[in-house]
C-alpha cells in the first residue's frame, strides 16, 4: 500500500497473502459445488431415465 505507516511492509504482505488464499479457497469450493451439481444432475437424469424404461416395459407386460 502506497500510504502505509513505516513498518506495516510485512503486516500487508500478510494481509495481501491471506485475500489471495481466502479467493482460491472460494474458487475450489465453488467448483466442486458446480461438480457437484453435475453429478446430482446427471442421476437424477438416469434415475429418471430408468423409471421410464421401467415403466413402459411394466405397462407392456400387461
Amino acid at each position: 500500500m502506497k500510504n502505509a505507516p513505516a513498518g506495516t511492509e510485512t503486516a500487508v504482505a500478510a494481509f495481501r497473502s491471506a485475500v489471495t488464499a481466502s479467493k482460491s479457497v472460494i474458487e475450489t469450493a465453488q467448483n466442486s459445488a458446480k461438480k457437484a451439481a453435475e453429478v446430482v444432475e446427471s442421476n437424477f437424469a438416469a434415475a429418471t431415465n430408468h423409471a421410464t424404461s421401467a415403466a413402459t416395459s411394466s405397462s407392456k407386460k400387461r
